[in-house]
């Protein structure tokens, strides 16, 4: 743990609401930068090394104490099936050199860089989720362990593993998680068809969310939350959350769709709605609030208003 953790940490307990940035990768496609069909914003790093660097200055400069590594499609899952295997050491040390570039040139040292983990296993044109496909235990921990090894090894703060909702693939990543000397915080994606179906996971339907809270809370991450989900459920997954997990709470939903590879802005929330809602979160004891997809600077300058 560094000591810029344990310092904002000790912010945290003593009533500092923190503020997270926003979606990277959506606001990296809102400034041009080309998408790929299968990849997403995996190669930013390498195709548009400065304008990623830009993204993460701009969510500082609106007032996120934390910024996240581009790191949620970088792994061997996502790029290893479509020959850019050669490429994933090249990808993660890129994503990491811009979010340690951006804290630099912000001058603000406190700023955490947070790496990102997901279980993401790649994209298909025109899907609104990632792709499935039969992926092995083995592979599993093969992908985790490597990204968790490029954090590991360089100045980030904390991990985020994120979009978590289908219990076989958080099954290695908690386990490996759980060995890593960083601290980690666990963010949970949610959605609900109306108000009297369940919350289910995100990207398995099949699940409650609150099994996957269960699941997670067996293994005492640091933070836990509820992410890239819609605002109006935010609340409810709080509820769940903060019923079975004593430490931090975050929360940082989406805004718009995914026609992949590209966001829909269209119907993004208004920077004035989304501070209306975090400040009911805030009420209910989150400790972490920004935003995931569709959420920008703008966004995360209202939040920072709260802090």
């Amino acid at each position: 743990m560094t000591e810029r953790y344990s310092a904002f940490v000790s912010r945290v307990h003593s009533g500092m609401l923190a503020i997270l940035d926003g979606g990277t990768s959506t606001e990296l496609d809102r400034h041009g930068v080309v998408m790929d069909d299968l990849t997403w914003s995996a190669c930013a790093s390498i195709n548009a090394f400065d304008r990623l660097v830009e993204i993460h200055r701009r969510y500082i400069d609106a007032g996120a104490d934390i910024i996240t590594v581009n790191g949620y499609a970088s792994s061997r899952l996502v790029l290893g099936p479509v020959g850019l295997s050669d490429q994933i050491v090249l990808v993660n040390e890129k994503n990491i050199e811009a979010a340690l570039l951006a804290r630099e040139r912000s001058g603000n040292p406190d700023i955490l860089v947070a790496g990102s983990v997901s279980h993401c296993l790649g994209f298909g044109p025109g899907e609104g989720k990632s792709v499935e496909r039969e992926v092995s235990q083995g592979q599993f921990e093969e992908a985790f362990d490597e990204m968790f090894g490029f954090y590991e090894e360089r100045d980030v703060d904390v991990v985020l593993l994120e979009m978590m909702s289908v219990p076989r693939r958080m099954s290695p990543l908690f386990e490996r998680a759980s060995r890593s000397p960083l601290p980690i915080w666990c963010g949970l994606s949610a959605t609900r068809h109306d108000q009297s179906s369940a919350i289910t996971g995100f990207l398995d339907e099949s699940i409650l969310l609150v099994d996957n809270v269960h699941k997670a809370c067996r293994y005492e991450f640091e933070g836990m939350g509820i992410m890239h989900t819609s605002v109006e459920l935010i609340q409810d997954g709080i509820d769940v959350i903060k019923a079975r997990h004593e430490g931090l709470i975050i929360a940082y939903p989406d805004s718009g769709y995914f026609k992949s590879p590209y966001w829909d802005f269209e119907e993004v929330i208004s920077p004035a709605d989304i501070f209306s809602f975090a400040s009911r979160w805030r009420n209910a004891g989150v400790n972490v609030i920004g935003g995931c997809c569709g959420i920008g600077p703008n966004h995360i300058e209202a939040l920072a208003r709260l802090a």
